[in-house]
C-alpha cells in the first residue's frame, strides 16, 4: 500500500469519526443546556468540527493532486520513493497509523471515563499519560501542568462559559 492510500484511509477514518462524533458522541455524552450561558456542546462540536474541516481538506489535497497528476521535481517531494509509481506531490502533515491510533484510543477512552469518574480526574489522567506519550519523564512538572490545565479549563469551562462539565462533579 503506498503512502497516498494509507494517508487517504487515514483521513477518512479520522472524518468518520467526526460525523460519529458530531451525530451520536456529543449529542448523547453532553448534559441538557441549562438555559443559561454557552451550550456545553459547543467546544466539543467546535474541536469536532475543526478536526472533520482539516481532514476533509487534507483529502481533498491528496485528491487534487492524485487526480492532476502534476509531478513534482525528485527535490520539492518529500517522500521521492513516492514519485516513482504514484506520480508524486508533497504531503504536509503526513498520517502515520500507529500515531493516530495512540492519540485516538486514549481520547476515546478519555470522554468514556468522563462520565463514570468526572471530568476533573479524567483529564489529569488524559494529561499525564499524554505527557507521558510525547516523552516527559519529569513527574514533578508533569503532574503540575496536568493540575494547573485541569484547574484553569475547568474554571473556563464552568464560571467563564457558565456550562456544567460532563460527568460526575466533584465541587457541586
Amino acid at each position: 500500500m503506498t503512502r497516498i492510500k494509507r494517508d487517504s484511509i487515514a483521513y477518512l477514518v479520522v472524518i468518520g469519526f467526526s460525523i460519529f462524533m458530531l451525530a451520536w458522541g456529543v449529542p448523547n455524552q453532553t448534559p441538557a443546556y441549562p438555559g443559561y450561558g454557552a451550550s456545553s456542546a459547543l467546544v466539543p462540536n467546535v474541536a469536532v468540527g475543526i478536526m472533520l474541516f482539516m481532514a476533509c481538506l487534507s483529502l481533498a489535497i491528496i485528491l487534487i493532486a492524485h487526480y492532476l497528476k502534476k509531478p513534482l521535481p525528485v527535490a520539492e517531494s518529500e517522500f521521492p520513493e513516492d514519485l516513482k509509481d504514484g506520480g508524486g506531490f508533497t504531503q504536509i502533515g503526513r498520517v502515520n497509523m500507529q500515531y493516530l491510533a495512540t492519540v485516538m484510543v486514549p481520547s476515546i477512552l478519555f470522554v468514556i471515563a468522563i462520565e463514570y469518574i468526572g471530568y476533573i480526574f479524567a483529564s489529569f489522567a488524559f494529561l499525564m499519560f499524554l505527557q507521558y506519550l510525547i516523552g516527559s519523564r519529569r513527574w514533578l512538572q508533569s503532574i503540575l501542568l496536568a493540575v494547573i490545565l485541569t484547574t484553569v479549563l475547568y474554571i473556563i469551562m464552568r464560571y467563564g462559559f457558565g456550562v456544567p462539565v460532563p460527568g460526575p462533579q466533584l465541587f457541586e
